[in-house]
């Protein structure tokens, strides 16, 4: 109805304004028009008006599709879910994406503040949510959520706030669920930063630099071992509701720990951006073909009165009337991946691979769908495995799943139809259940988890990333060893 409106008003203006206007210089030249005058500006123009603004409307539109295209990959719409980076580059002739390395993982959540520590837990089944006894419903009843023990928010605060005042920068005015999640983030962040700090540049760098302020070296030679030191990217993807100041300070406290390891702060950017999401960020450091070495560290808590109070107005929080409502979770994970060329230059490899990874967006929302209606998750698991040869099994799925039924029939569909040899009860590990609603931070606790079974079993593993309601992703961790044949022949345990 709409379009036929617009189309109608167009048309009438087109020819409003013809007539008008040719009326008016009819009389004012005092000319009488023939039957050509009348057919060209009565008939012909107008049309003439509304075929050409058709014809611009059309070239916009196509021109506004060939522009889009290079960023549809990235965007994670369907059409990517099908097709996925891999596939795309193959089709273009590109260099497929380039693998990379997990030097080091960090993971601080309940139940284990590390990946062995948490693999114990969900081994044992007490990785679960509880009643909380600080966080109380509009009812006055404890909420089910996962708390982490030996959180020490208030020692963080004055942490953050003296190196603020240090600075002369302002005082900083955030929830507990903010203080939460940096402390939960600074180990994490530490660890990783150390494990970063062993790249001999560092230290040939820190060398030339002592070395020219002794007057052994020269400026010259303390420039180009700095320069000859990698760009560490610090990708810190953080809740969504954080305002920009938030983000600043949590941005430059972690870089603050990885300068303290020993990364040279001129060597540092540092990304906080809003919207990121762990998939296509991991695509797009295996895609650019720049050499990588990243920290990608998430972290949540929504272990706060404020959240709490949140969720219960716009009825998202799990009570006993909401089942399918979300429980309150906190966790912090983090990854330092390598390129081939930075790995082989640490002592301690090799180490796990991460292989291209597939990333893709649901056409609905997942709450609205189907039980089991995993086209999109699929098509992205089966695209992540690609590199295992066509009979080769996976022993373990690792998903970011919590327990509202749509995603954790979503994943269990699409795990059945990847690897249906798999038994759900012991080969398939959802952790939403262990971390709570611990947004970005759900997956790359699974990532974390994933390189730890890589490592104890030999043999790839899968992860799964489907608890936001429409961003999906798949990611393959496999052996260090470059013989995949022999990696990927274990079958499931």
């Amino acid at each position: 109805m709409n379009a036929w409106m617009k189309g109608i008003l167009l048309s009438v203006l087109a020819f409003g304004v013809s007539w008008t206007g040719a009326v008016w210089y009819w009389r004012s030249t005092n000319r009488m028009p023939d039957t050509g005058d009348l057919a060209a500006c009565l008939v012909a123009l107008p049309l003439s008006l509304l075929l050409g603004y058709w014809l611009v409307r059309k070239g916009a539109s196509a021109w506004s599709a060939r522009a889009a295209e290079p960023a549809a990959p990235a965007a994670g719409g369907a059409g990517a879910a099908a097709a996925g980076a891999a596939a795309t580059a193959a089709a273009d002739g590109a260099a497929a994406p380039a693998s990379l390395a997990i030097a080091a993982a960090a993971l601080h959540a309940p139940h284990g503040d590390s990946a062995a520590a948490l693999a114990g837990a969900l081994a044992d089944n007490k990785a679960r949510p509880d009643l909380d006894k600080e966080l109380y419903d509009d009812d006055g009843y404890p909420v089910m959520c996962a708390r982490a023990e030996g959180v020490d928010e208030q020692n963080t605060e004055q942490e953050i706030s003296e190196w603020l005042a240090a600075q002369g920068q302002p005082a900083l005015y955030a929830r507990d669920e903010f203080w939460r999640a940096m402390a939960l983030a600074t180990p994490a962040v530490l660890h990783l930063a150390e494990a970063a700090a062993a790249h001999p540049r560092v230290s040939e760098a820190a060398t030339a630099a002592d070395n020219a302020l002794a007057g052994h070296g020269t400026a010259a030679q303390a420039a180009r071992a700095l320069n000859a030191v990698p760009t560490l990217q610090l990708i810190a993807l953080l809740p969504p509701e954080w305002n920009s100041q938030w983000r600043d300070v949590a941005g430059r406290w972690l870089s603050h720990h990885i300068e303290q390891a020993g990364w040279p702060q001129q060597r540092i950017a540092v990304n906080t951006r809003p919207g990121q999401h762990p998939g296509p960020v991991l695509a797009a450091l295996q895609q650019s073909g720049e050499p990588c070495v990243a920290v990608l560290l998430a972290c949540t808590s929504h272990l706060g009165d404020a959240t709490v109070d949140a969720w219960s107005s716009n009825g998202s929080l799990f009570t006993a009337a909401r089942p399918q409502g979300a429980m309150p979770g906190e966790a912090a994970a983090g990854l330092l991946l390598l390129d081939a060329e930075q790995a082989a230059l640490l002592h301690d490899g090799p180490y796990p691979m991460l292989a291209p990874v597939a990333a893709g967006q649901r056409p609905n929302d997942v709450a609205q769908a189907r039980n089991g209606d995993c086209a999109v998750l699929k098509e992205l698991a089966q695209q992540a495995m690609q590199p295992l040869a066509d009979s080769a099994e996976v022993p373990l799925i690792v998903a970011d799943t919590g327990h509202r039924s749509t995603r954790l029939m979503e994943m269990m569909a699409a795990a059945q139809a990847v690897q249906p040899k798999l038994d759900p009860a012991q080969d398939i590990l959802a952790l939403g259940n262990a971390t709570g609603q611990a947004g970005n931070a759900g997956f790359l606790a699974a990532l974390a988890l994933a390189r730890h079974e890589v490592q104890e079993r030999g043999a790839p593993v899968l992860c799964i990333a489907n608890e936001d309601p429409y961003l999906r992703c798949a990611a393959l961790i496999r052996p260090a060893s470059d013989d995949m044949d022999n990696a990927t022949s274990a079958t499931p345990a």
